[in-house]
């Protein structure tokens, strides 16, 4: 396979690649969030009730918030996620640890090299061919991978 046809932006695609554990824990942590719309909703109409049909404003920013998740933020997290696992689908099992090692757990370059077993030379080849083998994979939808989110914290 010959890496240098196309030009890929390799600490662009390790930004994604570090992004992927902190998508997938926003992404838990939001639907989460979400299982409590119906109750603030209730207290919502509570509250209206009993304050001549003025509604809270804390409560109703709250519900608002968690419907713009659900319509925004949810689904960009599950395209990002999606196609990330889309990519990783295209890798060999030492490639996938290499993934695993360095991005998912981030074990420093010589520890991962280390338990690669792979010398210096070996190790940047094999980042060089998986970064590429991920990017070839999600080039065409990579837009969503670099989309700013407005509602990360």
């Amino acid at each position: 396979m010959k890496l240098t046809t196309h030009f890929v932006p390799y600490e662009k695609v390790e930004l994604w690649l570090k992004s992927y554990k902190d998508w997938k824990a926003r992404l838990e942590y939001v639907q989460s969030e979400l299982s409590y719309i119906p109750a603030l909703t209730r207290t919502l109409q509570m509250v209206a009730a009993h304050s001549s049909g003025r509604k809270q404003e804390t409560v109703l920013r709250t519900v608002i918030r968690r419907i713009e998740i659900t319509e925004h933020e949810i689904p960009l997290l599950l395209s990002r996620i999606g196609l990330i696992d889309y990519a990783f689908s295209a890798l060999t099992p030492e490639e996938s640890l290499f993934i695993r090692l360095r991005y998912m757990d981030k074990l420093a370059l010589s520890d991962a090299m280390s338990r690669l077993a792979l010398s210096r030379r070996a190790y940047f080849y094999l980042r060089k061919r998986t970064l590429h083998k991920i990017y070839m994979k999600v080039k065409d939808r990579a837009v969503l991978l670099d989309l700013d989110s407005s509602h990360e914290d």
